[in-house]
């Protein structure tokens, strides 16, 4: 346990950069894999050779596809543990009340904050090209869809737990 810490103001906006950036590569990572299998049996299915190329492209690119289809789960789990972090963090952190009004202020911005990022999401999501891949992430849609009323209920929430020591 961290003894004499006296802040943990800014924890909500690590979980707004880190949320989206974690979506944002594990989204990459399976539509970059899925791109790779499908252009790999375009271009190597017909091949004469004494291995049977699809069953060579299953066997490898094919379980590096399946084992990313679970980023689209470990990314909503790592963000849940963040959400989690917060609130352990904001009840170990000794604060006096006098920053509450303060607090809310940075929970103001992060609000304003996420409802941009949350739409920027939405065109990503929007996009004929990666949008299908990112359709696979339902928890993590969910969150980001309603991402500005998240942080303001982590953020009042945690501010509640920092200030009151509930």
């Amino acid at each position: 346990m961290i003894r004499g810490k006296k802040g943990g103001y800014m924890d909500i906006f690590l979980l707004i950069i880190l949320s989206i950036i974690i979506v944002l590569v594990c989204g990459v990572f399976i539509f970059m894999g899925n791109t790779i299998e499908d252009k790999l049996h375009e271009k190597m299915d017909n091949m004469s050779t004494s291995q049977n190329m699809t069953e060579l492209i299953d066997d490898t690119m094919g379980k590096v596809n399946v084992a990313y289809t679970s980023l689209r789960w470990i990314s909503l789990f790592l963000m849940v543990g963040m959400i989690i972090a917060i609130f352990i963090g904001s009840y170990m952190v000794t604060s006096r009340p006098v920053f509450f009004v303060p607090y809310i202020f940075i929970v103001i911005i992060a609000v304003i904050l996420s409802a941009s990022i949350s739409n920027a999401y939405e065109m990503i999501r929007a996009d004929a090209t990666i949008g299908p891949t990112f359709a696979g992430f339902v928890g993590s849609n969910f969150l980001l869809a309603n991402f500005p009323i998240l942080i303001a209920v982590v953020g009042i929430g945690g501010g509640i737990l920092m200030f009151t020591r509930i």
